[in-house]
């Protein structure tokens, strides 16, 4: 769990993320918005 973790953190801060709590909470809302963020959609 601590990898899936720190590899979601990593790619909230290559996005250019600075809060990663609040980024967490918005990709969190829409299904859709992490899926983007990888480029899978």
């Amino acid at each position: 769990m601590a990898a899936i973790r720190n590899t979601a953190i990593g790619v909230l801060r290559l996005a250019g993320a600075t809060n990663i709590a609040a980024a967490n909470r918005h990709h969190a809302r829409n299904a859709n918005r992490p899926l983007a963020l990888l480029g899978i959609t």
